[in-house]
This record gives C-alpha cells, sequence and structure tokens, in this order.
C-alpha cells in the first residue's frame, strides 16, 4: 500500500479519543492560565493574598504565563498534526514540568489551595502524570513501531 513516495513521517490516523480530548483540556488549561497570569498575577496567584508588590516579580510571573501559554499552543499544534513524535515530545514536555511543579508544591506548600499535600499529591498524579506518561508512552510506541517497519522495509 505504501510505495516509495510515501512520507516516512506520515500522519498516524490511529491517535486514541482519550489522548486528543486530554491534549484539548491540557491546551485549553494551558491558554487561560497562562494568559490570566500574564492579565492578573493576582487572581492567579491567590494563595498569597497579603503579597503587594507584584510589581518587583512581574518578571517571574510573565514567565509562568508565557510558559503555560506556549505549552497550550504546543499542545494545540501537536494535536493538529497528530503525528506520534509530536505527541511523545509535546506530553514528555508536560509530563516533566508538571512533575517540576508537584515537587515545588510539596517543598514549598504554594499553590496547595489549602488542600492536605497528601490529597493534592494523589490528585496531580492521577489527573496529569499518569495520562501524560500514558500519552508519551503510545507516542514513543508509534514512533518506534513505524521506524522498526520502515527499516525492515528498506533491507
Amino acid at each position: 500500500m505504501y510505495g516509495k513516495f510515501t512520507p516516512a513521517t506520515r500522519k498516524s490516523n490511529s491517535l486514541p479519543n482519550w489522548i486528543f480530548y486530554y491534549g484539548c483540556f491540557l491546551a485549553i488549561l494551558g491558554i487561560v492560565a497562562g494568559s490570566l497570569v500574564i492579565i492578573s498575577p493576582t487572581k492567579f496567584f491567590s494563595d498569597f493574598p497579603n503579597f503587594i508588590q507584584w510589581s518587583e516579580i512581574s518578571y517571574i510571573t510573565a514567565s509562568w504565563g508565557v510558559r503555560s501559554l506556549t505549552m497550550g499552543v504546543a499542545m494545540a499544534i501537536a494535536l493538529w498534526f497528530k503525528r506520534p513524535s509530536a505527541i511523545g515530545v509535546v506530553f514528555s514536555m508536560r509530563f516533566l514540568t508538571e512533575t517540576g511543579d508537584l515537587i515545588n508544591t510539596l517543598a514549598t506548600g504554594h499553590g496547595s489551595m489549602s488542600l492536605p499535600l497528601s490529597a493534592l499529591m494523589m490528585v496531580w498524579v492521577v489527573v496529569f502524570l499518569i495520562p501524560e506518561a500514558l500519552a508519551v508512552r503510545w507516542g514513543v510506541t508509534n514512533v518506534r513501531s513505524k521506524t522498526t517497519a520502515q527499516h525492515s522495509q528498506r533491507i
């Protein structure tokens, strides 16, 4: 079915629906959260109610907002391409970022929304880390299987 004119990096038509919809959720979350942090950091970082020196740390909040906005846009692009390599890379980015954010939250307590840290960790692992790791696995597995199949056809 595939000849010498078929591109090696063809689209995957078998992107699981759950990865697509979960990725849409993450894209929207990143775009909305990033925009909110840039526009109004005091509303987003509400666990600092008595902090008044926002102008002194605006470069940090703006950087965090741009990071979230960029991850949301990158997720949207990866979902649009539906390429296993793009899915693997963007979900790896999310997984590593979420892991770092979780470690920071557990170490400082900031961002816990007054929840017990053990409960927050469980929710974070179930809602973010496990699905992201599974999506990375899907992307990597599909890239490797296609690469192996293409290599076998050449021999």
